[in-house]
Parts: structure tokens; sequence; C-alpha cells
């Protein structure tokens, strides 16, 4: 995976998160491109959480949009280890990654 690729996407999408609410393809998206072409499914999924740990690192919140007009992110409140283990999950049960667009949203705060 090379190494400039990745923190120049990681800082990207920690930037994005700042001026807006971003729902998890956009990260998947990252990942595939961080992975390269011929990557494996399982490869991507990988990267995908690796950017997630270190967006969560960079106090990116993950969690569900929100209905309230004054706030745009419900924050999962789980300790990082446990959000990467759902968000894991989520991939593992959605057969083709289309349907990972609900899986979680992103937002610094």
């Amino acid at each position: 995976m090379p190494e400039e690729t990745y923190a120049e996407e990681l800082d990207y999408l920690v930037n994005y998160t700042h001026e807006s609410l971003v729902y998890f393809d956009i990260v998947r998206d990252a990942a595939e491109n961080i992975a390269g072409p011929g990557s494996t499914e399982h490869q991507i999924q990988q990267v995908t959480l690796r950017l997630v740990s270190d967006m969560i690192e960079r106090g990116v919140k993950v969690g569900e949009p929100s209905s309230n007009a004054d706030e745009d992110l419900v924050a999962w409140d789980l300790p990082k280890d446990e959000i990467l283990i759902r968000i894991a999950k989520e991939m593992a049960v959605r057969e083709d990654p289309g349907d990972f667009i609900d899986i979680c949203w992103f937002r610094s705060g």
C-alpha cells in the first residue's frame, strides 16, 4: 500500500468531515483507491478499517445521521475497537459493496 497515497486520502477525509457529514461510501472509495487495481474485497475492507481507525484518532466521530436540526450526527458511544468491529461485521453481512452506504457516517466535532 503506497503510504503517500494513504496519507493524502486520510488528510482529505478528515478535512472533508470538518466541512460536511461524510457517508461510508466515500471512505470505502478512498480505501479502494489506496488498495489499487486488482485488490481483493478483503484487502479493500482492511484498508477501510485502517482509515476509520486513523480518522477516529484524529477526532472524527462515527455514527448515524441525526433528525435534529441542531446536529447532523448522533455519534456512537463506543470505544474505537468496538466501532471497528461493528463496521467490520456490517461489511461482512452485506454482499454488495454498493449496500455499504448506510453502515455509518462521519463528522469532525
